[in-house]
């Protein structure tokens, strides 16, 4: 369907919206294709999840995740994602979706896809659909239809959750139970045990901060550590030669470096029904010669059009219609437009859309550009388009000699080997970075074995690794200044529980306040606060928020001891104060669009949970024991 727009699709290979659409190949592939079943990590109704795409879905998540978890701490938390598992939970979701659209009858036809693509807001120009925008996705395409069976699916999905939570909705009384539930509010009274305070006073023996330490070893334990030599092959470093630049100058000189001809140009738009008789175009007409004659007469052409153009797409802007070649407007509007020079200003101009006051703000003439302008960008391109395949073939042969027998650095003489400082598995290398497989290869090769070629996007990698360490549990010395934190941390936390424990006993005989008179303590308010609220001067408690609301004045003593940040939080209430409906009526609206879309979510939730139950029970449902990685 879209096939005649890949036949005009020259851009040099810009991905716009690449990484956006990379989620939804991933998330609605198709699937293995070829291969051994014994690749296959699930079975769907037939459909097979291969391992690449299980793997594909998971680096995406990896990245999406890596982008939301910047810090010093996002390793830690990505190893404890279980992204595969995710992954894998996704894919299966997809594809029980995919199949109960099927068996349902519900269909994308072609007009549906174009419809579909010509509305995304990324695809827009000035409020037009840009068909560059779109040729440069499918230059960039790795899978022929992909994008196109991609934006398929995620129809066929939006028209399925449609008929899943149709008829779901939100009475008033719902919206009034909710809005007084959200904002009642309570206060507390509360005693906190400080874990640090306490933890300052406690002195610990080598005895004790070495019994600490078997006991709690991994934490400190030094993994295992690799050193690696290596050497980057890298296309940015190879340097085309003035002879290929002319080549490929001569070659490309008119699908690439002769521009069109290009006006931009800003309108008034008056506009006329399409069935618009003589009357109410003479009407249309004198109204557009009017607005002529105010710009004849000096008016701010741009004020002019933001104030009485009716082209919703390009008034907001002052009637800028940006940059068009010729082919892009229609026949009338297009003539009078190319006729203009810059600063020109044409009669009134009529087209099947109404009657058009043109202004042309710019005329490029087009032609051919002269080779010193594009001559950087002719350097960059065959560094993409050809420096790669050189920098692989380098490497290659220097695989080669050293397969034949060749010393590691005899094999790269004139090469720059580098040293990698020791590194950890599944830590990112230092001067390397995170790229897949360096880091498994460095470990799984003995030291003075060379590993086979290790791409990435911006270098091709050789390395032999050297200096192994294996993983040990360090010595008291090492670590002493973290274990005796730690320790002093946990004694103090135990400290601040158990005074907790105590004061909450006798709180509940005397009530708090006189228990922490008693034990000469201070007693704090929170004051008053909602359930989707901090408390404050406590933090994010979520069962002290929970119970806070549950309290009453007969029963005011909360029924245990809460833990923020190691400290040991005692608390009562009181006062509870409900809800203020003076507000109401002005939430109501947003309140039901985000319970809508709750219970819809909920709905799907259960309805995805039956059909995970139905395939299982008709045996369509098959995943490899060994496809759930533990993480």
């Amino acid at each position: 369907m879209l096939r005649f727009l890949r036949k005009y699709s020259s851009s040099a290979g810009i991905k716009i919206l690449y990484g956006v659409l990379a989620a939804l190949f991933i998330l609605w592939g198709v699937g293995a294709i070829g291969g051994e079943r014994r690749q296959d990590v699930a079975v769907v109704h037939g459909q097979a999840i291969s391992r690449r795409d299980l793997e594909q879905a998971t680096a995406e998540l990896t990245r999406q995740y890596e982008q939301m978890l910047r810090g010093s701490r996002s390793a830690e938390l990505l190893r404890n994602l279980n992204l595969s598992g995710q992954a894998l939970d996704q894919l299966i979701e997809q594809a029980l979706l995919r199949h109960e659209a099927a068996r349902l009858g519900i269909v994308v036809t072609d007009a549906d896809l174009l419809d579909a693509i010509t509305r995304m807001p990324e695809l827009q120009q000035n409020g037009r659909f840009d068909r560059s925008r779109l040729e440069a996705i499918l230059h960039g395409e790795r899978v022929p239809g992909g994008f196109e069976d991609a934006i398929r699916q995620r129809i066929l999905r939006q028209r399925l959750e449609a008929l899943v939570t149709d008829g779901v909705g939100v009475s008033d009384g719902e919206l009034e139970e909710r809005y007084r539930f959200d904002h009642e509010k309570a206060n507390l009274a509360f005693v906190r045990s400080t874990a640090a305070d306490l933890a300052a006073t406690i002195t610990l023996s080598d005895e004790e901060l070495q019994k600490y330490l078997d006991e709690h070893a991994d934490p400190y334990r030094v993994p295992a550590r690799v050193r690696a030599r290596y050497v980057a092959y890298r296309p940015a470093d190879i340097v085309s030669k003035d002879d290929e630049v002319a080549e490929y100058y001569a070659l490309h000189k008119d699908d690439k470096f002769t521009e069109p001809e290009q006006v931009r140009a800003r309108h008034i738009l008056v506009k006329t029904a399409a069935d618009a008789g003589p009357d109410a175009k003479a009407a249309a007409r004198k109204k557009a010669e009017e607005l002529l004659a105010k710009v004849k007469a000096g008016a701010d052409f741009a004020a002019l059009a933001k104030e009485r153009s009716e082209d919703a797409g390009s008034a907001a802007n002052g009637g800028d219609l940006g940059l068009f070649t010729r082919g892009r407007m229609t026949p009338a509007f297009e003539e009078a437009a190319f006729a203009l020079q810059g600063g020109g200003l044409s009669d009134v101009v009529e087209t099947p859309f109404g009657f058009h006051v043109i202004k042309v703000e710019e005329h490029r003439p087009g032609g051919v550009k002269p080779l010193e302008t594009v001559h950087d960008e002719i350097v960059d391109t065959l560094k993409r388009e050809r420096s790669l395949a050189l920098a692989r073939k380098q490497a290659e042969e220097d695989r080669r000699k050293i397969a034949r027998g060749t010393p590691f650095a005899e094999a790269l003489a004139g090469r720059t080997i580098e040293e990698t400082p020791p590194f950890a598995k599944g830590a990112e290398v230092p001067g390397v970075g995170r790229v897949p497989g360096f880091a498994e290869s460095a470990f799984a090769l003995r030291e003075g074995e060379v590993s086979d070629l290790i791409e990435s996007p911006d270098a091709i990698y050789l390395l032999a690794p050297f200096a192994y360490s294996e993983a040990h549990a360090p010595p008291l010395d090492e670590v002493r200044e973290r274990v005796t934190a730690d320790a002093r941390r946990e004694r103090g936390e135990a400290a601040a529980r158990e005074r907790a424990d105590k004061l909450l006993a006798r709180a509940r005989e005397i009530g708090l306040d006189q228990a922490a008179a008693e034990a000469g303590v201070q007693v704090e308010e929170t004051g008053p606060f909602e359930r989707v609220d901090s408390i404050p001067k406590i933090g994010r408690v979520a069962d002290l928020t929970a119970d806070a609301f549950t309290l009453t004045p007969e029963a005011p003593l909360a029924p245990k001891v809460y833990g923020t940040g190691g400290d040991a939080i005692v608390a009562a209430l009181r006062a509870h104060t409900p809800a203020d409906m003076a507000g109401f009526e002005d939430a109501k609206d947003k309140l039901r669009e985000t319970l809508l879309k709750q219970k819809r979510e909920a709905v799907l939730t259960a309805y995805l949970s039956y059909l995970m139950k139905r395939a299982q029970s008709e045996g369509a449902l098959e995943v490899r024991a060994d496809a759930r990685p533990r993480g």
